[in-house]
């Protein structure tokens, strides 16, 4: 990123790997020295700007007197982390963003050549960042050939032995429409299965599901239904939609899910609460497994 880009959208549809691409852009800034601060913070939809506010003050300032001043009053907050964020160079990095906003009615200021700080907006509308005044980088699909390749690194290369199997196989790919997140998330529910009958009827349930579903959303929600009912257990799915009840990219740690699948009856019939906890492991890595639930760096 030049001097003269102070802010860049990284735009695509859902799925096609915008956030993963900044988590590796995000590592190597982390092994570089150019920036004070590198800043991620993921935007909920709607905005809430006092939690956005927040969450930046707190990944700059580690002593809460020298943050923010409580109270829901956005504007005298809004001046006092413009303040802040000037103190240092940074790259500040909002991931998943839905609708523009004015950064200087949240309080972060615009990047300069004479600040040296960056912002990077990952969204899945060229609109919004054009809006925003971003320099677009959009991410394309992968090619089919690149596709293949990634399907066969997560199901495992020794599928294309089985007989008859290998033209449903690029069949499925090809239904993936080059998304990282289907192709990954349809191969592991995929793997350990050898059974042509099982592939072919995988790829009908495929078709017949994105034919029923409309909406700009439609390829990568498919994608992930297909792995939801994979999971073949009732109670697995009551457990993931329990997730749901929840605000998007919360943070659970592993206790906390598993002790509210328990005391929500989700995990019932066993001779004790660590058996009871046993279960709740199995089903949590099974989820994660299947890319329905993301592993946090502090899990």
């Amino acid at each position: 990123m030049g001097n003269e880009v102070g802010m860049i959208g990284v735009c695509g549809l859902g799925g096609v790997g915008k956030t993963t691409i900044m988590k590796n852009i995000n590592n190597e800034l982390v092994r570089q020295t150019k920036f004070d601060k590198l800043i991620w913070v993921t935007i909920s939809y709607p905005l809430d700007a006092i939690k956005l506010q927040e969450n930046i003050a707190r990944a700059i300032v580690v002593d809460d007197r020298q943050g923010l001043p409580k109270g829901e009053d956005k504007e005298r907050r809004a001046v006092a982390l413009l303040s802040i964020m000037g103190r240092v160079r940074h790259v500040l990095i909002l991931d998943d963003v839905w609708e523009k906003f004015s950064l200087n009615e949240v309080g972060i200021p615009e990047p300069t050549i004479q600040n040296g700080s960056k912002i990077v907006i990952t969204s899945r509308s060229i609109d919004v960042c054009q809006r925003m005044g971003c320099e677009i980088v959009k991410v394309e699909p992968l090619s089919f050939q690149e596709s293949l390749n990634l399907f066969l690194d997560k199901v495992g290369h020794h599928i294309v032995e089985v007989p008859n199997l290998e033209g449903i196989l690029k069949l499925i790919v090809n239904e993936c429409g080059g998304l990282p997140l289907a192709i990954v998330v349809i191969a592991e529910s995929m793997k350990g299965e050898d059974d042509v009958k099982v592939w072919n009827n995988a790829l009908i349930e495929l078709r017949e599901r994105v034919k029923s579903v409309n909406g700009s959303d439609k390829e990568i929600f498919e994608k992930l239904r297909f792995s939801y009912d994979r999971l073949n257990s009732f109670e697995i799915q009551n457990c993931f939609l329990y997730c749901s009840m929840f605000r998007e990219d919360y943070p659970f740690s592993t206790g906390e899910l598993i002790e509210g699948w328990i005391d929500e009856g989700l995990i019932e019939g066993l001779p004790s609460r660590k058996a009871a906890h046993d279960r709740g492991y199995a089903f949590l890595n099974k989820l994660v497994k299947n890319c329905l639930l993301e592993k946090t760096v502090d899990s």
